[in-house]
């Protein structure tokens, strides 16, 4: 199973929730903050917009966040979460190389720009702050650790070769930034340009993997 998120998602909340009721609060405040985002724009969202839409008063809201970083923390995690399952699901197979499954995975990616409400804006937070889902790594280094984590027990990768995390994170800024420019030219996302990030992804990461055997076979 993927790396489980949901604590680093509760760091961001004032108290856990102990109820299921206070849990389907949450998901509910989180719903709302997605939709709003894509109504309005993060912007203009506030806490009491948030509230107004879920039928809670003002102040409600503070009985589990802070405010807007945090309510957009949370988010970002939820989405990183979502992400990592549906990575796994594609990973999981076993019909099919790691250049086809990379493949798979862009393709979710992008499944949550159409699907995930607030995502094409937020998505794992960089947005906002770069350290919204842990206070020491970025974003997207999570996401490379935690992906990367996947690939290399499903494909066996060695962790002997050299800067291998970095090489993900990289594999990680060709699709977040290829991706946003397919979504930005076209809403339903440019066939052209997503066909390229899978492209560049696989072809980085295959040269990668191809140059550093030698470190293996020493």
């Amino acid at each position: 199973m993927p790396h489980e998120t949901v604590d680093v998602a509760r760091a961001a909340l004032r108290r856990s929730p102990r109820q299921d009721r206070s849990a389907q609060r949450i998901e509910s405040i989180l719903d709302a903050t997605a939709a709003l985002i894509d109504e309005v724009g993060y912007g203009n969202v506030s806490p009491t917009l948030i509230a107004k839409r879920v039928g809670m008063s003002g102040p409600g809201i503070y009985r589990y966040f802070d405010g807007m970083t945090a309510i957009a923390a949370a988010l970002a995690t939820r989405n990183l979460t979502r992400l990592m399952q549906v990575s796994h699901d594609a990973l999981e197979s076993r019909d099919a190389e790691w250049q086809e499954l990379l493949g798979r995975v862009i393709a979710a990616y992008c499944t949550l720009y159409e699907t995930e409400p607030g995502f094409r804006w937020l998505r794992l937070g960089d947005a906002i702050d770069r350290n919204l889902i842990d206070n020491n790594d970025s974003n997207r280094t999570v996401l490379a650790h935690q992906l990367g984590e996947l690939f290399f027990e499903r494909f066996e990768v060695s962790r002997k070769r050299p800067d291998l995390l970095k090489h993900v994170e990289v594999v990680i800024e060709i699709v977040d930034t290829l991706t946003a420019k397919a979504f930005e030219t076209d809403p339903t996302g440019d066939q052209f340009f997503i066909d390229e990030c899978t492209r560049l992804a696989i072809g980085y990461l295959e040269e990668y993997l191809v140059r550093t055997q030698s470190y293996l076979d020493d």
